[in-house]
């Protein structure tokens, strides 16, 4: 029973001492660069005085960090990780990847409100041989990996269909360049002659009409505010 009871006092004693170092992250992270943070994860290293950490951000946007035991030092990583150990390069890896995985459901879920949001006004709706299936792209015109999406827009609809996003997230001459699109667009009905303006305007000839750009710049914006840090940014569902 003493065993017990000192097991479970020890116990106590460690969850105690963790929420207060937990705590004083926290408070380190607000005081140096003003994001309020909340610890979500820790996992211990064999690395003496360092953890893993995963602090969620107020919009829920997850990032591990490496912190010191006493929550005083914390130190920001990325995908570049050289280590001998394998145990620590294996943790951090997992811990890196979850965050990822876990911002994406976020940004896929705030992209799809924009979609929605953008249904009627600027959405390219293309109707593909399996009904049952969307894919949402959002390109830019000048992206050359989003060029690859569009000319194999043929091959994605024999899978689903296919609502696209042209926006201007590489410069003011994308930007223009998704202006013009849109206001082409208004005069194509068929599908064919969408799909047609769609790869010329993704031609390194294509010239841009000057028409208003307020519309491409405020999509933009609410891209990068719901996490889309890079395109082309494809979602299947």
């Amino acid at each position: 029973m003493k065993k017990i009871i000192l097991f479970a006092m020890t116990f106590s004693w460690s969850m105690s001492l963790l929420m207060a170092n937990n705590a004083i992250l926290e408070k380190t992270i607000k005081e140096n660069q003003g994001i309020d943070v909340k610890v979500v994860d820790s996992k211990p290293t064999d690395i003496k005085g360092i953890q893993i950490i995963s602090l969620e951000q107020p919009n829920g946007f997850r990032m591990p960090v490496l912190a010191s035991d006493d929550g005083k030092t914390i130190i920001g990583i990325s995908e570049l990780l050289i280590s001998s150990d394998e145990n620590f390069k294996n943790t951090l890896r997992k811990v890196y990847e979850e965050s990822l995985k876990h911002n994406k459901t976020i940004t896929d879920k705030q992209v799809l409100e924009i979609f929605k949001k953008y249904d009627k006004s600027n959405v390219v709706k293309l109707s593909g041989k399996d009904k049952s299936k969307t894919t949402y792209m959002v390109v830019d015109p000048n992206c050359p990996y989003c060029d690859q999406e569009i000319q194999k827009l043929e091959d994605t609809l024999q899978k689903s269909n296919i609502e696209l996003l042209v926006v201007g997230a590489l410069g003011m001459n994308s930007i223009q360049k998704a202006a013009s699109f849109y206001d082409e667009l208004k005069g194509k009905k068929s599908q064919k002659d969408k799909i047609t303006l769609l790869k010329s305007v993704f031609q390194k000839t294509y010239q841009p009409k000057q028409v208003n750009t307020a519309q491409i710049v405020e999509i933009g914006k609410e891209l990068a505010q719901a996490g889309v840090t890079g395109v082309p940014y494809i979602i299947r569902k």
